[in-house]
């Protein structure tokens, strides 16, 4: 079962008991949310939340770059930035905490960040909608504004793994 906490406030005494209840009944419960400005786009927020999740028998699971919706952009961190406060959250915990993927839902399919360079951002595709970008890993040149896959300019290189 997927679990939807964002922030670590959000997992009060209540939330606790009935995380309980399901893992009592059976119920295997991971986590996944957005990287929301404002909510937890802050490393030590994020690391927070890994480590409250994954101490209550909930493992991150996917954090989501937020979806080009109307009315989201006030909300969105830009992928790079995203990328960075992701990882600086994992430096911060150890074990089940460290599991998530920072990924995105795009129409192509689900695509995970997966590292940077000075130049460059790698991404490769976790699901894709397509059978021929299956195991797809992708390069593209930075553009520190991108909010989304969309806002690259093209692709560098790729290699189907």
């Amino acid at each position: 079962m997927v679990a939807h906490f964002t922030h670590p406030r959000e997992f009060t005494s209540q939330a606790a008991r009935a995380v309980e209840m399901l893992q009592s009944a059976g119920a295997i419960l991971i986590n996944q949310c957005p990287l929301i400005r404002g909510v937890n786009d802050r490393p030590e927020t994020l690391a927070e939340l890994f480590q409250t999740m994954a101490f209550a028998g909930i493992p991150p699971y996917y954090v989501f770059q937020c979806r080009p919706a109307v009315g989201n952009k006030p909300y969105s961190v830009p992928i790079e930035e995203g990328y960075e406060i992701f990882e600086a959250a994992k430096a911060r915990v150890s074990g089940l905490a460290k599991r998530a993927r920072y990924v995105m839902s795009h129409h192509s399919g689900k695509i995970e960040v997966v590292g940077k360079t000075r130049e460059f951002m790698f991404f490769k595709y976790h699901r894709a909608a397509r059978e021929e970008d299956s195991g797809r890993f992708f390069i593209m040149r930075r553009n520190h504004r991108a909010y989304w896959l969309d806002d690259y300019d093209q692709i560098v290189d790729d290699y189907i793994l």
